[in-house]
C-alpha cells in the first residue's frame, strides 16, 4: 500500500470497502429475518434456512473458478463481482416469495465468494510476502467491521422503511464501492503469471491444488476450524446473555458493540504483528490465547470482567485474519490464489455450519460453559493445524529475533509454572464452586413431603428473574412459616425430613432449591452472597400465601449464610435459625484452604477476590459476622464441636457474640461435624428449635 492519499492508497480502500459491503450483505439476515419472513408470507425458519443457501453457493464459487478456460483476472474481475452482488441485493429487495428470496442468497453468497476470493488475490498480488500482512489488515478490518455496522443497520433500516430497504441499501453500497474499483483500480507491480488452462475438471483440479503440499492440506483444514469457534460463539452468546442475566436487546447489542470495536483494533494491528514477527507465529498465538478466552468468557456474571473476556476473545481472534490470509496466499502460485482462496472460504463455510450445529446440541446438554468448551476445541484443532504451516518468513524472522539465552528460558519456564500454580489453579477451583451444581444423589431422588406423611404442593416463584422451585407444606396449627434453605452442592432434599418433622409440630414450612441448585435454574452460585436474594423472594412468596404468617429462616451452612444476610435486609422476618454459618466469605474460603491441608497463602486470598471480582462483590460486602451485628432479631446458631471446616470456637462463637438480641440462643451437638447436626442428634435438633421460635415469637 502506497502513501496516504495517493491513487494506490484510494484504489486499497475501494477493494476494502468493496468486501465490506458485499459482507455486510450476509450479516443482515440474522437480524431482519422475522420481517422478511412478514414480507414474503414464509416462516422465520424458512428464512433463516436462507443462511445455508448462502453458504452453499459461496462454497461453489471455488469449482466455477477452476472451470475449463475461465482466466478470471482479480483486479478486472472485481467489478464483475459487484455486479453480480447488486443484482442478487435488488432480486432480493423485490423478492414476492420464498423461492425467489432463495434465489436472491443464492446469488448473493456466489458473488460474495467471487469478491472475497478476487479482492484477497488482488491485494496479495500487489505485495511482497514479507509486507503483505499490513495489506490484508484492511480486509480483517472489513470482516469484523461487517457485524457491527450490518446488524445495527439494518434493524434500523427495516424499523423505518421496511425489510426491503436494507438490501435496496446494500446494493447501493456495493453499486458506490464497486464504482471506486472501477474507477482506481489497483496496480500489479509484482508480475503474475497467466492461468493456464486446467486439464482436469473442476474438482480435480481443485483436489490437485488442494494436494500440491502438507501446508495446503492443513490450510483448507484448518479453514473448517478457524472461522466456526467464533461464528458458532457468537451466534449463541446473545441467547446466553438473556437468559442467564435477562439482559434486554440495548445490553445485549452494547455487549456485541464493544466485542466489535474489540475485534476491529485486532484486525488493524494483526497485520503489522504478522510482518513483524511472523505470519506463522502470530496466527498460532492468537489462536491459542483465543480459546483461552472463550473459555473464560462464561466464568464471569454480568461484570466488567464480562466484558473485557469476550473483547478479549474476539481481538485475538481478529488478529489472526491479515497473518492468515497473507500466509495462505502464499503457499500456491499467483493465478491459483482466487481458487484457493474460495476454496479456503467454502471449507470455512461448510466448518461453520457443522460447529454452529454442534454448539447449539451443546447449548441445550450443558448451557454456554459447554458451548465455549466446543468453541474453544475447534480453535484448538485450528491451532494444531496452523502449527504444521510453512512460512517463508520464519527463517528471516528468525535471524531478526535474537535468541533469548539459557537463563531466560529457565526464568520463563518459572513464571509460566508460577502463573499456573498461584493463579490458574485457584481460578479453576473458583469456576467449579461457582457452577456448583446439586450432588448426583439428590438429583436422583424423586421422593416428595408426601412419603413421609406431610401435604404439600408444588410452587414456584422468581428470584431476580430467576425461576426457583420448592415445596410448600402450609401451617396447621402455629401462624408460622419456616423458610428453609439448604447448602452448597445439596437441594431441598438436605432439608426434607427436618422440614416435615417441623411441620408436624404445626408450623408451615417452605423448602425450596436455591438458584443452580435442584431444580431451580440460574448461571452460577455465589456461595450465599446473592442467594440471599433467593431467600428474599421465598420470603416474598410466603408473605403473599400466607400474609398472617409470621417468618422464622432456617439455613444449613452456606444457606445460613444467606438466611442471615437477608434478615438484615428484610423486616418481614422474625426469627433466624443459623445452622453451621461461617463468618465471612474471606473467613470461609481461609477456612476451607487450612481444612484441605493446603497453603492459605496465597491461595485464600487469591481464591477470594477472583471469585469477588468474577461475580461482581466486594469480600467485605459478604460480611455475615457483620449482618448478624445488624440484626434485631433473636437468632439461634446451631453448630457441630467436631466441625473441622467452621470451628465452633472460631466461627459460630464470635457470630453469637456479634448478635444483640437478648433471646439469641446456640445449640451444639458435640458429636456432629459440618452441618450434620440434625443427622446425629434430630430430636434434640427439632426440640431446641421448637423451643427457640415458642420462646422468641412469645406463642401460646
Amino acid at each position: 500500500m502506497s502513501h496516504p492519499g495517493s491513487r494506490e492508497t484510494v484504489a486499497y480502500w475501494a477493494v476494502c470497502l468493496l468486501m465490506l459491503a458485499a459482507l455486510v450483505d450476509s450479516q443482515l439476515i440474522g437480524a431482519i429475518a422475522p420481517s422478511i419472513a412478514s414480507g414474503i408470507g414464509a416462516s422465520k425458519t424458512a428464512v433463516a434456512q436462507s443462511a445455508a443457501v448462502y453458504s452453499l453457493a459461496n462454497a461453489a464459487t471455488a469449482f466455477w473458478l477452476v472451470g475449463p478456460g475461465r482466466t478470471l483476472h482479480p483486479i478486472r474481475g472485481l467489478p464483475l463481482a459487484a455486479l453480480l452482488s447488486i443484482v442478487a441485493s435488488v432480486v432480493a429487495a423485490l423478492s414476492p416469495n420464498l423461492w425467489v428470496f432463495y434465489l436472491a442468497r443464492m446469488m448473493a453468497g456466489f458473488s460474495g465468494g467471487l469478491v472475497s476470493a478476487l479482492a484477497i488475490a488482488a491485494l496479495a498480488n500487489t505485495s511482497s510476502y514479507a509486507a503483505r500482512g499490513v495489506q490484508m489488515s484492511g480486509v480483517a478490518v472489513s470482516y469484523f467491521l461487517a457485524p457491527v455496522i450490518g446488524v445495527p443497520l439494518g434493524a434500523f433500516l427495516v424499523g423505518r422503511f421496511g425489510w426491503a430497504a436494507a438490501f435496496w441499501f446494500a446494493a447501493l453500497a456495493t453499486a458506490f464501492s464497486g464504482a471506486l474499483v472501477l474507477r482506481f483500480p489497483l496496480s500489479e507491480p509484482l508480475p503474475v503469471a497467466p492461468n493456464p488452462t486446467p486439464k482436469a475438471g473442476g474438482m480435480r483440479s481443485l483436489w490437485q491444488m488442494a494436494n500440491r503440499s502438507r501446508s495446503t492440506r492443513l490450510a483448507l483444514v484448518s479453514a473448517a476450524f478457524v472461522s466456526g469457534g467464533l461464528v458458532a460463539f457468537s451466534a449463541l452468546l446473545g441467547t446466553w446473555l438473556s437468559d442467564a442475566f435477562r439482559a434486554d436487546e440495548f445490553r445485549i447489542g452494547l455487549m456485541f458493540g464493544l466485542t466489535g470495536i474489540g475485534a476491529v483494533i485486532g484486525g488493524a494491528v494483526g497485520g503489522k504483528l504478522a510482518d513483524r514477527y511472523g505470519k506463522r507465529r502470530v496466527a498460532v498465538l492468537a489462536s491459542g490465547w483465543m480459546a483461552l478466552g472463550l473459555l473464560l468468557v462464561p466464568t464471569f456474571a454480568w461484570t466488567w470482567g464480562l466484558y473485557v473476556s469476550v473483547a478479549f476473545a474476539a481481538l485475538c481472534a481478529a488478529v489472526r485474519v491479515a497473518p492468515l490470509q497473507a500466509l495462505t496466499s502464499e503457499l500456491v502460485a499467483p493465478h491459483e490464489r482466487p481458487a484457493f482462496i474460495a476454496l479456503r472460504n467454502g471449507c470455512s463455510q461448510l466448518g461453520i455450519v457443522a460447529t454452529v450445529a454442534l454448539a447449539g446440541v451443546a447449548y441445550r446438554a450443558g448451557g454456554f460453559l459447554a458451548v465455549a468448551a466446543v468453541c474453544a476445541g475447534v480453535t484448538v484443532v485450528a491451532w494444531a493445524c496452523l502449527r504444521g504451516l510453512d512460512d517463508p518468513q520464519v527463517e528471516r524472522v528468525s535471524r531478526d529475533v535474537p535468541r533469548p539465552r539459557l537463563w531466560q528460558l529457565g526464568l520463563r519456564r518459572v513464571m509460566v509454572w508460577v502463573l499456573i500454580l498461584g493463579l490458574g489453579l485457584p481460578y479453576l477451583v473458583s469456576v467449579a464452586v461457582t457452577k456448583a451444581r446439586t450432588r448426583p444423589d439428590e438429583r436422583r431422588r424423586t421422593d416428595t413431603p408426601a412419603a413421609l406423611g406431610a401435604q404439600y404442593e408444588n410452587v414456584a416463584f422468581e428470584s431476580a428473574g430467576i425461576p426457583l422451585t420448592g415445596w410448600y407444606l402450609p401451617a396447621r396449627t402455629h401462624p408460622v412459616t419456616i423458610v428453609i434453605t439448604h447448602g452448597l452442592f445439596r437441594s431441598r432434599y438436605e432439608t426434607l425430613e427436618r422440614g416435615v418433622a417441623l411441620w408436624k409440630l404445626g408450623y408451615g414450612v417452605l423448602l425450596y432449591d436455591v438458584r443452580r441448585h435442584g431444580r431451580s435454574r440460574g448461571e452460577f452460585s455465589t456461595v450465599g452472597y446473592t442467594e440471599r436474594r433467593d431467600v428474599r423472594a421465598a420470603v416474598e412468596f410466603v408473605r403473599q400465601r400466607a400474609p398472617y404468617d409470621r417468618i422464622v429462616l432456617l439455613g444449613v451452612s452456606m444457606g445460613a449464610a444467606a438466611s442471615l444476610l437477608a434478615a438484615a435486609e428484610t423486616p418481614e422476618v422474625a426469627a433466624v435459625i443459623s445452622d453451621s454459618s461461617f463468618r465471612s466469605f474471606q473467613d470461609a474460603v481461609a477456612n476451607d484452604v487450612r481444612y484441605l491441608g493446603l497453603p492459605r497463602w496465597p491461595l485464600a486470598p487469591v481464591l477470594t477476590y477472583t471469585t469477588a471480582w468474577r461475580m461482581g462483590f466486594a469480600p467485605g460486602d459478604f460480611d455475615v459476622e457483620r449482618a448478624v451485628h445488624r440484626l434485631t432479631v433473636p437468632v439461634l446458631f446451631i453448630g457441630g464441636r467436631q466441625d473441622r471446616r467452621m470451628p465452633v470456637e472460631t466461627t459460630l462463637e464470635p457470630l453469637y457474640q456479634a448478635a444483640r438480641h437478648p433471646a439469641k440462643r446456640r445449640l451444639v451437638i458435640e458429636e456432629a461435624a459440618h452441618g450434620e447436626a440434625y443427622p446425629v442428634a434430630p430430636q434434640r435438633y427439632i426440640e431446641a428449635i421448637d423451643g427457640f421460635i415458642q420462646e422468641a415469637l412469645m406463642l401460646p
